[in-house]
């Protein structure tokens, strides 16, 4: 997200983390400042993108400048009271890749080509790690324990290849994370 957003033109990006271990992972993504969940989140910005839900649902709305846009994209929940909006012309949105995906497939897949073209030109380096088959233990792990740093994925091919009787059709990676 940090490089989609400085792609499409943020000014200024800040991360927010709960680990202070992933800040330079992402300073090299792109961003400008990385917090800590505790820590004061510093300037107001007029985007915020949750990913984390829960109680920092409401750190995130005080991190809004006047008239800012909080998207929630999480399944963590957590409350706003609509008082807290007000004052500021605040708003708060909810983003699912699924619904739209069942409802305005063709805005996805416009998106899904910007991205290309993005990624293309030089203005998106993914960052993740893929393991095989046989160390998808440890990739589960890594997210369990929020160690991972980007995507996590597996090799399905590795797989298919041990399976008897698998005709090994699949010939792509498998995302078993979102980011780190």
């Amino acid at each position: 997200m940090i490089q989609v957003a400085r792609a499409l033109g943020a000014s200024r990006v800040v991360a927010a983390v709960g680990d202070s271990g992933k800040a330079d992972f992402l300073r090299e993504c792109g961003a400008d400042a990385v917090v800590t969940y505790g820590e004061s989140w510093g300037e107001p910005v007029d985007v915020l993108l949750d990913g984390v839900g829960g109680e920092l649902l409401g750190r995130g709305l005080n991190a809004l400048a006047p008239q800012g846009r909080l998207v929630a994209f999480s399944a963590g929940g957590g409350t706003i009271d609509a008082g807290d909006l007000l004052a500021d012309l605040k708003t708060v949105t909810g983003f699912s890749m699924g619904l739209l995906s069942r409802t305005r497939p063709e805005l996805l897949d416009s998106w899904r080509a910007e991205l290309w073209e993005l990624l293309a030109a030089g203005h998106l380096r993914p960052r993740h790690t893929v393991l095989p088959w046989d160390r998808i233990a440890e990739g589960i792990e890594l997210i369990e324990s929020r160690r991972n740093l980007g995507r996590v994925a597996v090799r399905i091919e590795d797989r298919a290849a041990s399976s008897p009787g698998y005709g090994g059709a699949v010939r792509h990676h498998s995302a078993i994370s979102a980011a780190g």
